[in-house]
């Protein structure tokens, strides 16, 4: 069985949760929850480089 490449299990992971979310709701339901976990995903993205760039300023 052929390995994986690095990253392809998270891709894989997400696409299973996305589809197995998605089942029964509606475009307006689904719609919406697409758009909180963008926001989510943009968020945890802003925290995270906050974060570095405090650790890099301390480390100076």
């Amino acid at each position: 069985m052929a390995q994986c490449c690095p990253g392809d299990d998270l891709v894989l992971l997400a696409a299973l949760i996305a589809i197995s979310l998605a089942r029964g709701l509606n475009k307006e339901t689904l719609n919406i929850l697409a758009n909180l976990y963008s926001a989510i995903g943009d968020n945890l993205a802003i925290i995270a480089a906050k974060r570095e760039a405090e650790q890099q300023q301390d480390s100076c």
